[in-house]
């Protein structure tokens, strides 16, 4: 239920699409590799999250800004990976960021992992988030937050990303 003061917005209409494309480079770390000498699978989340993180701060939307002065924290409701090839120690790779789905219930961000040197898709990777109270509460998506979202007219793809904005 939404309280005085909060703003909602109705999910975008279908002729709409997010052009916004994050680019986010990372140096693979000795200490994100396992025995076998390849990252272990789990820091693929960490590097997406830093890539959601680099667009939602490229688009005006601060993380920290929306938990500190709006009480808004955007919570990891699904998350999924599928690993195509392995990093190793020293790779530089390339995380690309976009956003496949934006309405008042969630955000959902796709995610593209490539081995700079040669190109090789490494992962590809979704991520689903819901608007939270910091007590924990399920709360809409807030409208200025989705007024930062930029759109164009055109066919929503979600599955590949549209342009480098970066």
């Amino acid at each position: 239920m939404a309280r005085k003061g909060e703003e909602f917005l109705s999910p975008p209409p279908d002729n709409l699409r997010y052009p916004r494309v994050q680019t986010t480079h990372h140096r693979v770390r000795y200490g994100e590799t396992d025995r076998m000498g390849v990252v272990y699978y789990a820091h693929y989340f960490a590097w997406f999250e830093a890539g959601r993180a680099d667009y939602m701060r490229e688009i005006g939307a601060n993380y920290r800004d929306l938990e500190e002065k709006r009480g808004v924290l955007l919570a990891v409701a699904e998350a999924s990976a599928k690993y195509r090839a392995g990093a190793e120690y020293d790779d530089l790779v390339r995380i690309t960021t976009w956003l496949a789905e934006a309405n008042r219930a969630r955000l959902r961000f796709c995610y593209e992992v490539h081995r700079e040197r040669d190109e090789q898709l490494l992962a590809t990777g979704e991520t689903t988030l819901v608007s939270v109270t910091k007590g924990g509460r399920a709360r809409m998506v807030p409208r200025d937050l989705l007024r930062l979202i930029p759109t164009e007219p055109g066919p929503r793809s979600g599955s590949e990303p549209a342009k480098d904005l970066s």
